[in-house]
C-alpha cells in the first residue's frame, strides 16, 4: 500500500501538472489568434452595418419628406387657386361692366368675407389701383408700386401668381394674384387678391412637423415667402444659395446644404408646375448624426456579447482539447510510469 505522503506527492503533482497545462502557452497563443483575428473584423463588421443602417434611414427619411413637401405644395397651390378661383367670379360683376367702381368696392369687401385674402385690389393698364378694399372708395390710392407680373396680365390674357413684394399700400409683404377683367375680348382691368405670407406659415404648421425641421415656401426668385421658424424676421430673405441654385436646376431633390441661419441640414424640395413655388424641408444633420451614433451604440453592445460569448467558447474549447495528452505521449507515459511502480 503507498505510503500517505507518497500519495499526497503524486496528488500535487498532478494538480501542477493540471496548472501547467491549463495555462499551457499554447493556450494563450491560440486566444491570442483568435482575438487579433475576430476583434477587428467584428469591429469592421458593425461600423459598416451602422453606415448602412444610417445610409438606409437617410434614404428613407428624405422619400418620406418628399411625399411631405409634395403635399405642402399641394396645400399652398390650392390655397392660390382658390383665390384665383375666386376672382375670376369676381370678374363677371355688372358693376364692372358698367364702370360702377364704389358699388364694386363694396362687393368686393362683401366677398373678403368668405376667404382668407388680405385684400382685392383693382388696377387698370397704366398700372393705377382704381379699388383697395384697406382703403374707403375715393380715397388716394399709389399709381405705382405694384408688381411687374399683374402688369403681364394686360399683355397675355393670363392670371398670374406673383413673387413676395411690399404692398404699396400696407407696407408690408404680400403675394398678388391677379387675373383679367374681360369685356369683348379685351383686357379692361386687373383685378388682385393679396395673400398674407401668416396664412401660407401657418398651412405650414398644420403639417406638424418634428420640432427641429424647419419647412420653407420660396417664390420662383429664391425667396423666403413662409417658414416654420423665425418667419418674422426671414420673410422676404433669399434662401441659401445651394438650395436657390438647386432649385433652379431641378423640380425636386434632397441635398445637403445650410438653412439662413447655418444649420447643417438635409433638405428636400418640390416645384410646384402651377405656380412655380417651392416648398421645401430641411431635417438638421445633428438629428441623423444623434440616430446613427444611437444605432451604433446598440450594435457595438450587440457585437461586444457575441464578441466575448465567441471568445469564452473558443477558449474553453481550445484548452480543453490543448490540456488532453497526444497518442504518442499516453503508452510511453504509461510504461514509465508501471516501471516506477515495479521499482518501488
Amino acid at each position: 500500500m503507498p505510503h500517505p505522503r507518497r500519495r499526497r506527492d503524486r496528488a500535487f503533482d498532478l494538480d501542477q501538472s493540471s496548472l501547467a497545462r491549463r495555462y499551457d502557452p499554447r493556450v494563450r497563443k491560440l486566444v491570442f489568434v483568435i482575438v487579433a483575428a475576430m476583434v477587428p473584423a467584428a469591429l469592421l463588421a458593425i461600423v459598416l452595418i451602422g453606415y448602412d443602417y444610417y445610409d438606409r434611414e437617410r434614404t428613407r427619411l428624405a422619400r418620406d419628406s418628399l411625399a411631405t413637401t409634395r403635399a405642402l405644395l399641394a396645400a399652398v397651390d390650392f390655397e392660390l387657386i382658390g383665390a384665383r378661383s375666386a376672382l375670376f367670379a369676381l370678374a363677371t360683376s355688372p358693376h364692372l361692366s358698367s364702370g360702377d367702381l364704389a358699388a364694386f368696392h363694396g362687393q368686393a369687401k362683401e366677398a373678403l368675407k368668405d376667404q382668407t385674402l388680405a385684400n382685392i385690389v383693382l388696377i387698370d393698364e397704366a398700372g393705377r389701383q382704381l379699388v383697395n378694399t384697406l382703403q374707403p372708395f375715393g380715397s388716394a390710392l399709389p399709381a405705382r408700386g405694384n408688381p411687374e407680373d399683374l402688369q403681364r396680365i394686360f399683355r397675355t390674357g393670363e392670371a398670374v401668381v406673383t413673387d413676395l413684394f411690399i404692398g404699396p399700400v400696407v407696407k408690408t409683404p404680400l403675394i398678388a394674384v391677379g387675373v383679367p377683367v374681360k369685356r369683348g375680348g379685351k383686357v379692361l382691368y386687373s383685378l388682385n387678391a393679396g395673400v398674407a405670407p401668416d396664412r401660407l406659415s401657418a398651412l405650414l404648421a398644420q403639417q406638424r412637423l418634428p420640432p427641429g425641421w424647419i419647412a420653407g415656401v420660396f417664390d420662383r426668385s429664391g425667396t423666403i415667402v413662409a417658414r416654420t421658424h423665425d418667419a418674422q424676421r426671414l420673410t422676404g430673405q433669399k434662401g441659401s444659395p445651394e438650395l436657390v441654385r438647386s432649385m433652379r436646376e431641378v423640380a425636386e431633390d434632397a441635398i445637403e446644404t445650410r438653412t439662413v441661419e447655418g444649420i447643417a441640414v438635409l433638405t428636400v424640395f418640390s416645384r410646384s408646375p402651377v405656380s412655380g413655388w417651392t416648398v421645401a424641408i430641411g431635417i438638421p444633420q445633428r438629428e441623423l448624426m444623434a440616430n446613427l451614433f444611437s444605432s451604433m451604440a446598440r450594435l457595438f453592445v450587440v457585437g461586444f456579447i457575441a464578441l466575448a460569448s465567441a471568445l469564452g467558447l473558443a477558449f474553453a474549447i481550445g484548452g480543453r482539447f490543448l490540456r488532453q495528452p497526444s497518442s504518442g505521449q499516453s503508452p510511453s507515459g504509461s510504461s514509465i510510469e508501471a516501471s516506477s511502480s515495479r521499482g518501488r
